[in-house]
């Protein structure tokens, strides 16, 4: 299997070539284009509906999971994410976890387990999300942006402070928390202003643009 990022950093897609029988999971609603030999498959998840019903409770909204199955060699798929923006690889190890902020994660490879995790504050983003993805396993895993995607790396000695809606993934290894600072732009949203604090050792994708401000309350 075969990914490559391409169209810019504006207008990123995602590309991804594979043979009979490779099977990638997509982010519903992001497909472009697709050869003839990818079968679409929609599953519920490997926990039936008592994994439904524990998610509705949790506010998870991502029930449903759609893989593109390629039924011959030589299959091809597009992806493009809703923002505009750009598209960044994630690679895991199988020693550790990464974090997704919910309506990041454009697409997974096999290998990678995907389910949820509740966040480590109350009211975590503004948002309003409860949960957020939890990526486990070994493989590649992509996410996308509103804006650039840059990717910072945190020490227990140099944490790092980041605007919450601008937080879009981090790993395991760092803990976050909530602070409140009225004099950042989430103050415009909700009359309250948050940070996230990342501490100890890991990595953190941030996006460049705020999509709140676009689609949120008072980008209506």
């Amino acid at each position: 299997m075969q990914f490559e990022i391409a169209d810019g950093h504006s207008y990123a897609t995602l590309e991804i070539d594979f043979d009979e029988g490779e099977r990638v999971g997509i982010e519903p609603g992001s497909m472009v284009t697709r050869s003839e030999n990818v079968r679409v498959e929609t599953t519920s998840g490997d926990d039936g509906i008592g994994g439904m019903l524990k998610r509705a409770v949790s506010d998870e909204i991502d029930v449903m999971t759609t893989y593109f199955i390629a039924e011959s060699d030589g299959a091809h798929a597009l992806l493009a994410p809703d923002y505009l923006g750009d598209i960044a690889r994630v690679e895991l190890d199988g020693t550790e976890g990464v974090k997704v902020q919910s309506g990041g994660l454009l697409a997974w490879s096999e290998g990678v387990e995907r389910g949820t995790a509740r966040n480590e504050a109350s009211n975590f983003f503004s948002s309003g999300e409860l949960t957020v993805l939890k990526l486990d396993g070994k493989g590649s895993a992509f996410i996308s942006a509103f804006g650039a995607v840059r990717k910072e790396t945190v020490t227990a000695e140099d944490p790092l402070i980041v605007d919450e809606d601008h937080l879009l993934a981090w790993t395991d290894g760092l803990s976050a928390s909530r602070q409140k600072d009225s004099n950042l732009t989430s103050s415009l949203l909700g009359g309250e202003g948050f940070v996230t604090k990342l501490s100890g050792e890991g990595s953190a994708w941030v996006q460049t643009r705020d999509p709140m401000v676009l689609f949120g309350p008072s980008g209506n």
